[in-house]
């Protein structure tokens, strides 16, 4: 696979919290799917979890070098659990992404490649 970009970025847990608190469902819908709406408010510490994956697809606009709505790229999981990004934007690469959130911040670094 050869690389044409990466992307990471970091996300205050806190801001996003005061965001989705400010513009409630709103921001909610324009960030995210609803699979992904309703994985994070099930979650114990939901903006730990949504600012996890709005850093994911803020990693991924910077891997592949261009906007994308950040409704057209999902964050699930695969078999093993582990995060995958899924869209239409991704037709003709493959994305590797890692997520992570602790001390008050969320992470997410994504490489993208040419598929074969």
């Amino acid at each position: 696979m050869e690389i044409v970009g990466i992307g990471m970025e970091m996300v205050d847990i806190g801001r996003f919290e005061a965001a989705m608190e400010r513009r409630g469902r709103r921001l909610l819908e324009r960030l995210f799917t609803a699979a992904e709406i309703e994985y994070g408010l099930s979650r114990r510490r939901p903006a730990a979890a949504l600012s996890a994956r709005f850093a994911a697809k803020a990693a991924l606009r910077k891997a592949l070098g261009r906007a994308v709505p950040f409704r057209h790229v999902e964050v699930g999981r695969d078999g093993l659990g582990r995060p995958v990004l899924v869209g239409a934007c991704l037709e003709g690469v493959a994305a590797s992404l890692s997520m992570s959130h602790d001390g008050g911040v969320s992470l997410a670094s994504v490489i993208v490649g040419r598929t074969p």
